[in-house]
């Protein structure tokens, strides 16, 4: 039996290892390339959380401070001169406090502002709301941004507005509404003004339709009506928040409603 032998040369193993290497060299420049945009990411990440930390600590340094609450939430916070800022729901606020002022600016939602009596306080405490300022030389008093609108209720003392080069002073017992066009109407004060003050959500006489959004106002899992034909019925009811769960269920069983299942939300038919 013969053999014979047979050479492959080098020329035609090329082509092979060629393509082989061509993908070898892309993998790892794909890789290399990954890796510098994670740690580019990675960077400019720690930088940015560097900065933040840096703000705030300026900020708090120069005496300006940012509060605020997330829904559900009511919170209260002791200023630097012994008021007190407490925060409805949703609500954002920014305390600015320096030699010449007391400033705070409600960016959001509804606060009370109990003004420190500390008789050697000679700096005005100023709130502004969407373009209005208030200020009040002592006493307790509620501001609300709604709809564009800001409310001014004072609980104890008057307080002075300027708004739109108009002046209007309002004491205890009135709420001052101002518009975004800058008309302003005085009303008798409502305890539903100021219910969450003390824990509560009251419900007096509205449409079931109207209880569910302002409900789902303090709830993380909101409350959806699945019967349209009960929207309408009167609801007239007080809530404590603090059993807004199983008070809302009792509520909702008593108008004939029963709570059905539905991802992300607590359904009633």
């Amino acid at each position: 039996v013969g053999y014979r032998t047979i050479y492959v040369t080098p020329e035609k193993q090329l082509p092979a290892l060629t393509i082989r290497r061509r993908l070898q060299l892309k993998r790892l420049f794909f890789r290399q390339r990954r890796r510098r945009l994670l740690i580019t990411l990675l960077v400019f990440l720690t930088i940015l959380a560097g900065y933040g930390v840096y703000n705030a600590i300026l900020m708090k340094a120069k005496g300006v401070e940012e509060h605020y609450t997330h829904r559900g939430e009511i919170k209260q916070y002791s200023l630097r001169d012994g008021s007190q800022l407490k925060l409805d729901t949703e609500s954002r606020a920014v305390v600015a406090y320096d030699n010449g002022s007391r400033s705070v600016k409600l960016l959001s939602g509804r606060a009370r502002f109990a003004v420190s009596e500390n008789r050697e306080e000679q700096r005005p405490f100023l709130v502004t709301a969407n373009g209005v300022r208030v200020e009040s030389g002592n006493g307790n008093f509620v501001v609300d941004i709604a709809d564009n609108k800001v409310s001014v209720c004072p609980l104890d003392e008057t307080v002075t507005t300027f708004f739109d080069g108009k002046t209007e002073t309002v004491g205890p017992g009135q709420r001052l509404e101002i518009l975004p066009e800058g008309r302003a109407k005085v009303f008798q004060r409502k305890y539903t003004d100021i219910d969450w003050l003390s824990g509560s959500l009251v419900l007096n006489n509205i449409p079931l339709s109207e209880a569910i959004e302002m409900i789902n106002s303090y709830r993380a899992v909101p409350v959806v009506l699945l019967n349209n034909d009960k929207k309408d019925i009167i609801v007239d009811r007080v809530l404590h928040l603090s059993r807004m769960d199983e008070e809302v269920e009792e509520m909702m069983r008593s108008l004939g409603l029963t709570r059905e299942s539905l991802p992300g939300s607590e359904a009633y038919r």
